[in-house]
């Protein structure tokens, strides 16, 4: 159980004073969702350390019913928890495609929002396996790239989530003679490298 702490003050200087105050914590070691209304500011607050703490607890019962020995690091920046999972059995962990892991992330997301009430971040990573894919993702879109520098021919990319669009538009800031454009509607949206000359 993730336990969530409930304040409330005249502003929200006083009701962080008294939260900080009350469990001995930095404001950085803390989740924090304000609500305001003419009288009263109110807040719920959830440590860092007990969110932490419940992935440890939550990804080691699921080793145990896949009957994988999962060892794991759990790190927190900007509000994001990054998990580095390694096992004795990588392949299931994983899954096809990263299926496992996805279904595993989606399920942990799921159960920290059902204990408290907040949207929170997490990213789940096996043997290195996203941060592979994505530095082959980034190596085909720079071969695409050059491609199109050399033809002077715009290239439509297939359909990919938001998050891969990001990765597109951002590396792409570092060549010179193309831009991007994000066109078409979800699931179908895509990116188009374009030549704009020199």
């Amino acid at each position: 159980m993730i336990e969530v702490y409930e304040y409330e003050a005249q502003d929200e200087e006083a009701c962080y004073e008294k939260c900080i105050e009350d469990l001995d914590v930095y404001s950085s070691d803390i989740l924090v969702e304000a609500e305001e209304n003419e009288s009263l500011y109110k807040m719920k607050v959830v440590k860092k350390e007990d969110i932490m703490n419940y992935i440890k607890s939550y990804i080691k019962e699921i080793g145990k019913g896949m009957n994988v020995d999962i060892q794991l690091e759990v790190r927190e920046e900007e509000d994001i928890f990054s998990v580095t999972m390694v096992s004795n059995n990588n392949p299931i962990l994983i899954g096809k495609e990263g299926r496992t892991m996805n279904a595993i992330q989606l399920l942990l997301r799921q159960s920290l929002q059902n204990q408290t009430g907040f949207s929170i971040k997490v990213n789940l990573d096996a043997s290195n396996y996203r941060a592979k894919k994505i530095k082959r993702f980034e190596y085909e879109i720079k071969n695409i790239v050059r491609e199109v520098q050399k033809t002077k021919t715009d290239a439509k990319l297939d359909p990919m989530n938001s998050y891969q669009r990001r990765i597109v538009h951002s590396l792409l800031s570092d060549f010179s003679n193309v831009t991007t454009e994000s066109v078409g509607e979800e699931p179908n949206r895509c990116v188009v490298i374009k030549y704009i000359g020199d």
